[in-house]
């Protein structure tokens, strides 16, 4: 993928940073984030007819891998423009960039993402080449640009113990992408962790009424883990760095 194809973006949205999208400091929270990125990611897929379409052939997307870099939190009021594009496929994952600048073109946030295409009934995985546009997902793209896969320590420690509740759930009758995030930002603000980056990758699928067992484990120089099971099955990684 050539630096000109990585520096233009292929769908954008404006959107305005609502009081009750903020934390009690006035900027967005995470899960507020994840949702605005979600958001941008949906329309686009839709405007090009590889989004909900796909629902009745029988797939879904599933969000694999992310990261996502705050170089300044957008606060309340602020309006800020969503961008994304297609970053080409990596073996079974499709890859999308998101960035978000404030009013005056400055960049706020940057994020990478890799996604899976499953059989809705089988839960397979299927190749995203069938489904994705040529022109907007080169079939052979750079591994550099996969978010990469997180290695936990060794020893953690019990943090929030959580039930997945309705409001959890996405259309899948699975836990949504970033009601994950919301747990990381609350986990996070418990132990005092304030942080500007954050990698999560996705392990597996948690429905209504599991109990997810959060652990924690910070690495004493500035990096934070934190990990969540259900039972003995892991449903998430993540790293959370300053």
């Amino acid at each position: 993928m050539t630096a000109q194809e990585l520096n233009t973006f292929h769908f954008q949205q404006t959107f305005e940073i609502m009081s009750f999208q903020v934390n009690g400091e006035g900027f967005l929270r995470w899960a507020s984030l994840g949702d605005l990125l979600q958001e941008v990611a949906w329309q686009h897929a839709d405007s090009a007819a590889f989004g909900q379409e796909l629902f009745a052939k029988g797939l879904m997307w599933v969000l694999s891998r992310f990261q996502i870099k705050v170089h300044h939190m957008p606060a309340w009021g602020d309006k800020v423009i969503v961008k994304t594009a297609g970053r080409g496929i990596y073996n079974l994952f499709a890859l999308r960039e998101f960035e978000i600048l404030g009013e005056k073109g400055q960049v706020l946030v940057t994020a990478m993402s890799a996604w899976l295409l499953l059989d809705i009934n089988s839960k397979r995985p299927q190749r995203p080449s069938q489904v994705l546009p040529k022109d907007l997902f080169n079939p052979n793209s750079d591994d550099k640009l996969l978010p990469k896969k997180i290695i936990l320590p060794n020893e953690m420690e019990p943090g929030l113990r959580l039930m997945v509740l309705p409001s959890d759930l996405d259309m899948n009758k699975h836990v949504n992408n970033v009601s994950y995030l919301r747990w990381i930002e609350d986990q996070g603000n418990m132990k005092g962790i304030q942080f500007s980056e954050l990698h999560i990758n996705y392990l597996a699928e948690a429905m209504l009424r599991d109990k997810m067992q959060l652990m924690t484990a910070n690495s004493g120089d500035g990096l934070f883990f934190m990990a969540g099971y259900v039972g003995e099955k892991q449903a998430f990684s993540a790293q959370l760095l300053p």
